[in-house]
């Protein structure tokens, strides 16, 4: 599905630009990056707010390694 991959995507693009040292992204970059993510996905409507919650949990799932992430996504975004 295509839904999981880019899900996934936007899982490492937050976990990269989150969990990078100030020696390999400039926190300000990051910064800006993570609040652009976090605005593209607060402009979906409650529908693709749940749809998008069932993918990324599907993804925890798979992949557990993701689940504590998964977890406090929505929270952060204030879903």
């Amino acid at each position: 599905m295509i839904e999981n991959h880019l899900a996934r995507a936007v899982l490492s693009a937050i976990m990269l630009l989150d969990h990078s040292s100030t020696d390999e992204i400039d926190r300000d970059v990051a910064s800006q990056g993570l609040e652009n993510i976090a605005s593209d996905l607060n402009s979906m409507n409650e529908a693709e707010r749940q749809e998008f919650r069932r993918v990324l949990s599907r993804i925890a799932e798979e992949e557990p390694d993701y689940a504590p992430y998964i977890d406090e996504l929505p929270r952060l975004l204030g879903w």
